[in-house]
């Protein structure tokens, strides 16, 4: 308490707070800047460009993505578990019980008339590939040939009054051919991969039509094999298609009609094609069969006008053209023989169609090759 005195004495000054017990002015002021700079920076850190707010956004987004994910994930895994995997595009898809290859596209017919399947496949680019266009028909069969099916296996088609006669030995499964006194024998084992296909798929493809032959030397035709090559064609250039209305690829002898079947589709990773075997050839006309009766023994849609035809111009028959006559062609099945151990199948257009049918047999030498021989393509799914 202040003393009588001092509170009386106008000369006696009163008393501060020291300034170590309070705050000045230039201590106020710095510690409003700090603070304004303490803002800034919560701020800056708070909703800035790189702020809490901005890493909190990100990280829910982050979050929603890795859910979004891992729940993909865990719907592929159940695919995957059912079978139904969508991480690779369908090598096949399923139309009307018949298998349809990734590249190719169903564009008429039904599996019990002929269903017909035409190759739409194109490159990286987008451009159209040197099959695209090709056309083939699926043969139901299996390999017993249980529960009403057709079994693919070799067939001997004869007829009463018909010139030539064939029958089976279905111990040794020889087929022989009688004509003329004359007895020719024919024998081939089936290629496992055929085997397989019978199994999982319950069928094959057959080229639409004969292989033709388009983007040849058209100035560049041999017709005579005169250096007696095994793998020789009298074109110069060209490339293989299964299309309709184009030259049909004859001059060309057997082991070189194998080597183009089977470069055709080399490159799928679907597809195996073939030169046509008589396992092939047999089923198909057995099929046939139930439709028009008679047809292996007497070829009625074929060209027998003693003039070569292009691909596909006579009468179709289950979508089928010509296999029962314009050219003969080449299969992979054996003559037992020394000269003549290469077989062609059907008539041509040189021939009456009453002595050489769809179902007939014909023998050629390895280097033989002429215009009334040509081959067809057949091919499996297994790869």
């Amino acid at each position: 308490m202040m003393s009588k005195e001092k509170k009386n004495n106008p000369h006696v000054k009163p008393e501060f707070v020291s300034a170590r017990n309070g705050i000045t002015l230039v201590a106020l002021v710095i510690t409003i800047i700090i603070l304004l700079i303490l803002a800034g920076i919560t701020i800056s850190l708070t909703i800035g460009q790189r702020g809490i707010l901005k890493h909190a956004e990100e990280a829910g987004r982050n979050y929603q993505e890795a859910e979004r994910k891992e729940d993909e994930e865990l719907r592929e895994l159940d695919n995957i578990i059912m079978g139904n995997s969508t991480l690779d595009e369908p090598k096949i898809t399923m139309v009307d019980g018949v298998p349809v290859p990734n590249g190719f596209k169903h564009i008429e017919g039904t599996k019990e008339d002929g269903f017909v399947i035409k190759d739409v496949s194109v490159d990286e680019e987008g451009k159209p590939t040197s099959t695209n266009g090709n056309e083939f028909v699926w043969i139901p069969c299996t390999e017993d040939g249980k529960n009403g099916s057709i079994k693919y296996d070799r067939y001997a088609f004869s007829k009463n009054g018909w010139e030539f006669s064939q029958t089976k030995n279905e111990e040794t499964e020889e087929i022989t051919w009688s004509a003329y006194g004359m007895t020719y024998s024919f024998t081939e084992v089936m290629p496992r991969i055929e085997l397989n296909s019978m199994k999982q798929y319950g069928g094959f493809y057959i080229g639409r039509y004969e292989v033709g032959i388009v983007d040849y030397d058209t100035t560049n035709i041999v017709t005579s094999n005169i250096n007696n090559e095994k793998e020789w064609t009298g074109y110069h250039n060209g490339r293989a298609v299964v299309q309709k209305n184009v030259q049909v690829w004859n001059y060309i002898t057997r082991d070189m009609a194998k080597k183009v079947a089977e470069g055709m589709y080399s490159n799928n990773d679907v597809v195996i094609s073939r030169l046509c075997s008589s396992y092939a050839w047999d089923t198909i006309l057995e099929s046939i069969e139930i439709n028009y009766l008679g047809y292996a023994t007497n070829s009625t849609q074929g060209n027998y006008s003693g003039e070569l035809k292009n691909t596909g111009q006579t009468t179709a028959v289950n979508h089928i053209y010509d296999m029962g006559g314009n050219v003969s062609e080449w299969t992979t099945e054996n003559c037992i023989g020394e000269n003549f151990s290469c077989t062609h199948r059907g008539g041509n257009f040189g021939n009456d169609r009453n002595n050489f049918p769809a179902g007939i047999r014909g023998c050629d030498s390895e280097t033989g090759a002429n215009n009334s021989i040509g081959f067809r393509c057949v091919f499996y799914i297994g790869k």
